[in-house]
């Protein structure tokens, strides 16, 4: 048996399609799996091909549990009742769930990562059952963690409001550029793209869901169009892309006369190389949402070259500073007039794609890796000291 100290990541969350936290598991993976940490990781993985970039890592191995797979509730199930023996089997020393909730018997300490608290803060906006999974079970989750991470210092300030018994134990531990827009960023260049043939487009990426305010944008778009003074024709239309999520039906309805008017185009999920493609010829990144944890399409639009319109509040606003143009999300009237300074201020423009770029630049999931492993030797080594 090996005496490097075993921690355990609950990856469960990660499917075939990953979108937001799905993607930021994967990347933390492969971040921590670079380069020697002084311990070992076992992945605890629902869909184990997601994870080839870690295979072969050393000291990294991959455990499959179908068991996993469903819903909210098959996951609740397998956390509660199943993950506590496996940890054991699996000789760990830490766990590590990557989305809220960990089992609430477990021998050894653990490490929870909070992504936000949208369920508390808007709760209309989470669908059940996880509403109600939440509620039950990230309280008594928070309260026995070693430590609680967080992607955002607006997240950590949000836990340590409204659990203040876990205040003390909340660190932050950005998150970074993914890095296939790194990639593709370092493989095009900084110069923006030409654009799509034709009107220009707001683009936004994300889950259709209400969280998003999609269906303020699209009034606010109404606004814009209206206020113009210009041919609507002559105005950037809009183009959503994202996987359907819940409770969209008065989304759908709300895009018809949009759609039938030539004004919006709806996308389904988009791999990496076709997204970059669509922020790069994009006059603009729309990411008014509610709220977030984090906001990954702010940097990808970034390092695109793309200036970027979202919220003047929360994590958006945090991950943004001063390189976008910030908005407040519940008055239509402040998202027409970002709108209009987008499509028409060009000074504007092109400040939002050089600030955009040094921005981007400067959330990097090895930083994400350092501060992760650093929780984690500092807990594995207050077991081993006992």
């Amino acid at each position: 048996m090996s005496t490097r100290g075993q921690v355990i990541l609950d990856a469960l969350l990660v499917r075939a399609r990953p979108t937001g936290v799905g993607r930021s598991i994967l990347e933390l993976c492969a971040a921590l799996a670079a380069e020697d940490r002084g311990f070992d990781v076992t992945v605890l993985a629902s869909e184990p091909g997601m994870f080839g970039a870690v295979e072969g890592a050393p000291g990294w191995r991959i455990e499959s549990c179908p068991g996993a797979r469903g819903g909210t509730l098959a996951k609740a199930w397998y956390t509660q009742r199943v993950l506590p023996g496996l940890v054991r089997r699996l000789d760990g020393g830490l766990l590590h769930s990557l989305q809220f909730v960990a089992p609430l018997r477990l021998d050894v300490p653990s490490v929870v990562t909070v992504h936000d608290l949208a369920w508390q803060l808007f709760p209309a906006t989470v669908e059940e059952p996880r509403r109600t999974y939440y509620r039950l079970l990230v309280g008594p989750t928070l309260r026995r963690a070693a430590a609680i991470v967080t992607n955002s210092e607006a997240t950590a300030a949000d836990v340590r409001r409204l659990h203040p018994a876990c205040a003390e134990r909340v660190e932050v531990t950005p998150f970074g550029l993914a890095q296939w827009a790194v990639e593709a960023a370092a493989r095009t260049g900084p110069t923006p793209a030409p654009g799509r043939a034709g009107r220009p487009s707001f683009l936004f990426v994300g889950t259709l869901e209400p969280r998003k305010n999609l269906e303020g944008v699209l009034k606010a778009y109404r606004r814009f169009l209206a206020e113009s003074g210009r041919p609507p024709a002559d105005c950037p239309s809009l183009l959503f892309v994202g996987a359907s999520g819940w409770k969209d039906s008065g989304l759908r309805a709300a895009m018809q006369d949009l759609m039938a008017e030539g004004h919006l185009e709806v996308r389904d999920y988009c791999e990496p190389g076709g997204l970059w493609d669509l922020y790069r010829s994009a006059h603009g990144l729309l990411f008014p949402s509610l709220h977030e944890g984090f906001g990954f399409p702010i940097l990808e639009a970034m390092a695109a070259g793309v200036p970027v319109m979202t919220s003047d509040r929360g994590a958006m606003a945090e991950v943004a500073g001063d390189a976008a143009l910030l908005v407040d999300p519940a008055s239509e009237a402040s998202m027409a007039a970002g709108m209009a300074r987008l499509a028409w201020d060009a000074p504007l423009r092109a400040d939002c794609v050089l600030r955009g770029h040094e921005r981007a630049r400067q959330w990097s999931w090895r930083r994400t890796a350092e501060a992760t492993a650093a929780v984690y030797r500092r807990i594995l080594g207050q077991v081993g000291g006992k």
